[in-house]
């Protein structure tokens, strides 16, 4: 009897805790409930891309479709480069503005990445420039056939310096 008892005790409070649990995913975005779309990703997500001994690594924060977060370029033989980036989520793709430092010059460059999985592919597009900014005229043009930047922890991100 206590068996039964303590049995039926667990099922009826799991129940009430997944049904309360339910309840809150249904509340906190009512557009959910109605839709059954997935919420955009929101929080930190790092991404690297390696490449002999070249390493370019992503931190982003994204919040809805607003992202931010840090980039760093770091090239073996090169010139490196770090700095913000800046921009917005629609749908798959990601379209960043970064601000960076290289050479010790201060420079702006538009950047976009197509969301698939775990991956960011990043866009590959004719570039004009006006000033210090280098942006991309036709976003209808860029094909995301670059590099492949990896998700990955983001205690592997390189630093800005």
């Amino acid at each position: 009897m206590k068996t039964v008892s303590f049995i039926l005790i667990a099922a009826l409070l799991f129940a009430c805790n997944n049904s309360s649990q339910q309840s809150k995913e249904s509340t906190t975005d009512p557009a959910n409930a109605v839709t059954g779309k997935i919420a955009p990703a929101i929080g930190e997500q790092c991404y690297l891309f390696v490449a002999a001994k070249d390493t370019y690594a992503l931190k982003l924060n994204i919040v809805d479709t607003s992202v931010k977060g840090t980039a760093v370029f770091k090239n073996h033989e090169k010139d490196s480069s770090h700095g913000t980036v800046e921009g917005h989520l629609s749908g798959d793709i990601l379209r960043l503005w970064y601000s960076f430092q290289s050479e010790g010059m201060n420079s702006v460059r538009e950047l976009y990445f197509k969301k698939g999985g775990h991956n960011l592919v990043t866009g590959i597009s004719s570039e004009a420039t006006r000033a210090d900014t280098a942006y991309v005229p036709d976003a209808k043009a860029v094909s995301y056939t670059g590099p492949v930047y990896i998700k990955g922890d983001c205690a592997g991100v390189p630093e800005l310096q």
